[in-house]
């Protein structure tokens, strides 16, 4: 089985969207056997990544196709959306065909045809978006809007920052209150032309504080949540290659999908340790529980911490058993997690 391609060197433009970029064509596989038959695989990721998993993009081809095609405009949001290029930007990637036996009496290997090429993906243009409300600009005048950051041109943004109680509205033109991204059911959101502002097509805001808004336009979804700190960080000598070391402390992960909590997954020591949201200050704020010593139990309900703003009294978490494990910490719900890593 051989894979061949229409260019090795795709080059994009903006405007030429329904244009061919690159066709993939193969020869069938082998033939193996009475009563066997082929099942076809089409495979894509960047050069390098090895078709990992979490990289590559897979579909199963239909029976009696050999060939795939894809438009400037779809080969250019896979590489923009999918593997979170940029516009202008030549990248190297790999594409792959798999032929899988069916219905053989024995395991038979699948036999795999490889090829390489590049592309230059082309910019579709910034898609500035903006926050108007008494919950973030102080009011409803639409010309005095906060910034929505884009993160991936004209499908992902977030922003991090103070909010108020109240609400507020995703608009695309400063003075104008519509087009607008409005909110629906299940935290999915709605592109709207029409409908003007009521209090049911509105972002509510309930607690006043650090809160994250993300947004996907293309999965049509939003998540809203509320972290009251920038960041949390692990010292003690439960947590491995850190040590009471407050200069040192490890630094949890922080996801935009899921606002209200900080986790780190890795090994840990059996041992004591402390959370602060900020390095260096043995007297800065903690998350401590309100009693000393007080033991995590891995894969347990969450239990609950207090904020010392001084440090004091030292109350210390234990974890009785080294391993690996995610420490899950939710500062807006104020708890602590301990989850086994298999």
């Amino acid at each position: 089985m051989t894979l061949t391609l229409s260019s090795e060197e795709v080059v994009m433009t903006k405007g030429n969207d329904n244009a061919i970029a690159i066709t993939f064509n193969w020869t069938p596989g082998n033939d193996r056997g009475p009563e066997t038959s082929l099942q076809y695989f089409f495979r894509m990721d960047i050069e390098g990544n090895n078709f990992g998993q979490e990289t590559a993009v897979q579909e199963e081809i239909p029976s009696g196709v050999f060939s795939k095609t894809y438009t400037a405009g779809e080969l250019n949001s896979l590489l923009l959306k999918k593997f979170g290029l940029r516009g202008n930007v030549l990248t190297n990637l790999e594409a792959q065909i798999i032929a899988k036996v069916n219905n053989s009496e024995q395991f038979q290997k699948p036999e795999i045809a490889t090829a390489s090429f590049s592309a230059t993906t082309f910019s579709l243009g910034p898609l500035p978006l903006f926050m108007v409300g008494d919950a973030i600009s102080g009011g409803w005048d639409y010309s005095s809007g906060v910034s929505l950051p884009e993160i991936t041109e004209r499908t992902i943004y977030n922003y991090v920052g103070n909010f108020s109680i109240g609400a507020f509205k995703i608009i695309e033109n400063p003075g104008n209150e519509l087009p607008s991204y409005d909110p629906a059911n299940g935290n999915t959101i709605v592109y709207n032309e029409t409908d003007p502002r009521t209090n049911d097509n509105v972002f509510k805001v309930e607690h006043t504080g650090r809160h994250s808004f993300y947004m996907d336009i293309d999965e049509g979804t939003y998540i809203f949540g509320y972290i009251p700190y920038e960041s949390i960080y692990m010292v003690g000598n439960a947590i491995t290659g850190i040590g009471w070391d407050i200069g040192n402390a490890k630094k949890m992960t922080w996801n935009t999908k899921i606002p209200e909590e900080f986790s780190y997954t890795g090994k840990f020591d059996a041992g004591q340790f402390k959370l602060y949201t900020q390095q260096g200050d043995w007297n800065g704020r903690a998350l401590m529980p309100a009693v000393n010593e007080t033991k995590i139990v891995p894969d347990a309900n969450p239990i609950p911490m207090s904020l010392m703003p001084n440090a004091q009294p030292d109350n210390k978490w234990v974890i009785e058993s080294a391993g690996t494990y995610k420490l899950i910490v939710n500062p807006a719900k104020m708890t602590i997690q301990l989850k086994t890593v298999n």
